[in-house]
């Protein structure tokens, strides 16, 4: 299942997040991103594919990596193979 797919399907299981047509309310996950919203980081962190791509460990902690979810949500199909080295060193400078 491409990453986006599964984003927009987990992320839906929550009723703010979508709009009457079943759609992604993707201005409200970005706004929700920016501010680094609880709720959001939960649903992310409750599926490992996000986990993995979307968090990093850093001595011991869980580090969302915020502007690599807002810059994936923003081209929304941005190849999932630039992720992965990104994820690895926890950076989102490149």
């Amino acid at each position: 299942m491409k990453l986006y797919t599964t984003l927009e399907q987990h992320v839906k299981k929550e009723p703010n997040f979508v709009t009457d047509n079943g759609e992604l309310k993707k201005w409200v996950v970005l706004n929700k991103a920016q501010n680094f919203d609880e709720e959001l980081i939960a649903l992310l962190l409750e599926e490992p594919t996000l986990k993995e791509k979307f968090f990093v460990e850093i001595a011991g902690a869980t580090v969302f990596l915020q502007n690599l979810f807002i810059q994936f949500l923003e081209q929304k199909k941005l190849p999932e193979r630039q992720l992965h080295p990104i994820q690895k060193q926890g950076r989102t400078d490149h």
